[in-house]
């Protein structure tokens, strides 16, 4: 029994279920660069997790949210040749701006979806048609359950998803793999609180410089 349950413990730290204070940077989670040093430094993995469910939370629209995302987004839209879906994204994106940051637009596809209901059920679809490279939403209100399908999906199907929501959810539980809360506090500074991350602690009051152009993005501190 006790050989059995060592084992048991060492296949729980490994797949990063199960973790302690001084390994975290250990865990063996399947991630991307975010492109931003020092916040990849502080996530498992290295980076954005895959196959997971990423939730950020900001104060209002427009704090930053969307630049920390795009160096991933951007690379990902050059390589994979399935679709990249936004919902809802609160303002119109800027093609020549998107472009600029190195998104292939030919691979985007943004959606509107006014009724909760109906951006529910496109995004499961999203996540299990395997036409999608990734998915990111900006949404409000989200039940547990449905957090845990999309969770639940997005592993299946080896997909990101981001959700951006307003930070008054900050305190619900949530499945989500990464919760981050952010707020702007210079036109390219953000200042990052992890609220969750797979095997490690939360942490907080972290500066990521966010250039307002993409020159140099990745470089900064």
């Amino acid at each position: 029994m006790g050989a059995f349950i060592m084992s048991l413990l060492h296949d729980l730290t490994q797949s990063g279920r199960l973790w302690s204070a001084n390994d975290w940077r250990m865990a063996r989670i399947h991630a991307a660069p975010s492109g931003y040093a020092p916040l990849d430094a502080e996530l498992p993995g290295g980076g954005w997790p895959l196959g997971a469910v990423t939730e950020i939370l900001y104060a209002r629209p427009g704090q930053g949210e969307l630049r920390l995302l795009l160096p991933y987004l951007a690379s990902l839209s050059q390589t994979d040749q399935r679709w990249q879906v936004w919902f809802n994204p609160p303002h119109q994106p800027h093609a020549p701006g998107l472009a600029h940051w190195g998104m292939n637009l030919s691979r985007l596809l943004l959606c509107q979806a006014p009724r909760q209901e109906d951006l529910l059920w496109s995004l499961e679809r999203c996540l299990t048609t395997g036409g999608c490279q990734a998915v990111v939403a900006w949404l409000d209100r989200l039940d547990s359950a449905h957090m845990r399908r999309l969770q639940l999906a997005a592993e299946s199907n080896r997909l990101s998803v981001f959700l951006l929501r307003p930070e008054r959810w900050r305190d619900r539980a949530s499945s989500a793999a990464l919760r981050l809360q952010v707020s702007a506090e210079q036109a390219d500074q953000l200042r990052l609180n992890i609220l969750k991350r797979r095997a490690g602690w939360p942490r907080h009051n972290l500066p990521v410089t966010v250039p307002l152009q993409p020159d140099g993005a990745g470089h900064h501190g």
